[in-house]
């Protein structure tokens, strides 16, 4: 007998032992009797196998017959324990259905790997049960709702979208405009979910890199106050305020990878030594004084009426960039890009890395969105001055200035 015709039903044995090796563990961590174990869900996924074997032989029709069968016999015997084990586990018996479909599909060669990997996810799902368990229960009603919104934007209202320009400038397209407002608010949604995992007392460092996904303002703003309140603050907020500004140029640098690989390259530079510069000198001048963890509360980012002002601020960004590249040439782009900057940066580096694969120069998109990310830290200077206090400020602009200087010296040198 050629080893080959054995193959496949060595597959699906050791897919049914994957699987019934969880769900045996699974029987000693929580001290029960299961009616399904490693040899079990073996043989199951073995029986799939065989049913598809003889199917090709005598018909499909067979394996409608098998499959109904394995059907009754699971449910007689899930029910049958139920009554003496006083518990029914409904998650072994869908667990038990897709190892029997696995074994089936470990049938055609070509889908052995699909199967194995399909094997693997599942186990991965069974295994993580007291973590999922963990994550559901510490779901708000609101966080529910806005991962349905996240939802219904990308899967629902984005295919529904005509993928065309509807102006005579062919700049508007109401696809990709809404793929840049999913973009955005899945980078904040996402960052705001990692904050609420892992909490801010776990260090100053993942307070402003995760707060920086979020919003770098928004950190700006809060410590501004907290320092305003308590001086002993003082430390951690410019160690936080600076991170969570210096996680805004990589973040810059994702949005233009996913939308122009071509100005990746060219903004690495400035934006990589802005982060560097950025960093290190908040390093300095936190390592000075004594670090003050102080927990910091961030309002849920994901809401339907900011994320439709972003779609219309993008799309009047770029209508604004495509005239004022037409008629003021370079400096019309430049002085949309600073104008820009002042509000959003994620909106200018959308808008001109989708410009820039039409009509205009990398060179000017890549300088255009680099202003931005400037003005945009002079704001937060700003805004460090007039809500915090004048030695915030001061230590703040200690790091901003130096860090902006290096990046026109990277982006024209």
């Amino acid at each position: 007998m050629d080893f080959l015709n054995l193959y496949p039903f060595l597959a699906s044995m050791l897919i049914g032992a994957l699987i019934g090796a969880e769900r045996q563990r699974r029987f000693e961590e929580d001290h029960f009797k299961g009616v399904a174990g490693l040899r079990t869900f073996t043989l199951i996924a073995l029986l799939g196998t065989l049913s598809a074997t003889l199917a090709d032989l005598y018909g499909q029709s067979f394996m409608m017959v098998a499959f109904a069968g394995f059907v009754v016999l699971l449910g007689v015997g899930y029910a049958s324990s139920s009554r003496i084990l006083m518990r029914m586990d409904f998650t072994a018996m869908v667990a038990a259905t897709v190892t029997y479909i696995l074994g089936i599909l470990c049938y055609s060669e070509e889908n052995i790997l699909l199967a194995a990997a399909l094997a693997i996810l599942t186990t991965a799902i069974l295994a993580t049960k007291k973590i999922t368990h963990g994550y559901v229960e510490a779901i708000s009603e609101t966080e529910l709702l806005d991962t349905l919104k996240m939802g219904i934007m990308a899967l629902v209202i984005y295919p529904l979208l005509p993928n065309e320009t509807l102006d005579p400038f062919d700049v508007i397209n109401p696809r990709q405009i809404w793929l840049m407002v999913i973009l955005v608010s899945l980078i904040s949604f996402s960052g705001y979910i990692l904050i609420k995992m892992l909490g801010t007392r776990r260090g100053l460092s993942a307070t402003g890199l995760l707060g920086g996904l979020v919003s770098s303002t928004v950190v700006t703003t809060t410590m501004a106050t907290e320092v305003k309140a308590n001086r002993d603050m003082l430390p951690s907020a410019v160690f936080a305020t600076a991170i969570a500004s210096c996680t805004m140029f990589p973040r810059v640098l994702f949005i233009t990878a996913v939308v122009n690989r071509d100005l990746f390259l060219p903004l690495l530079i400035p934006m990589m030594s802005m982060t560097l510069a950025g960093m290190g000198l908040a390093y300095m001048v936190f390592r000075k004084e004594k670090c003050v963890v102080k927990p910091m509360e961030l309002k849920d980012p994901f809401r339907l009426v900011p994320a439709l002002t972003f779609g219309a601020f993008f799309a009047a960004i770029l209508f604004t960039a495509k005239i004022a590249n037409m008629y003021f040439g370079d400096a019309g782009t430049y002085a949309a890009s600073i104008i820009s900057g002042l509000a959003d940066v994620d909106a200018i580096t959308l808008s001109l890395s989708t410009l820039a694969k039409r009509s205009l120069g990398s060179d000017i998109a890549v300088l255009g969105i680099t202003l931005a990310t400037m003005t945009n830290t002079m704001v937060k200077l700003l805004i460090a001055y007039f809500m915090g206090t004048r030695e915030f400020g001061g230590l703040i602009a200690r790091i901003f200035i130096p860090m902006i200087i290096v990046g026109l010296l990277a982006t024209f040198v």
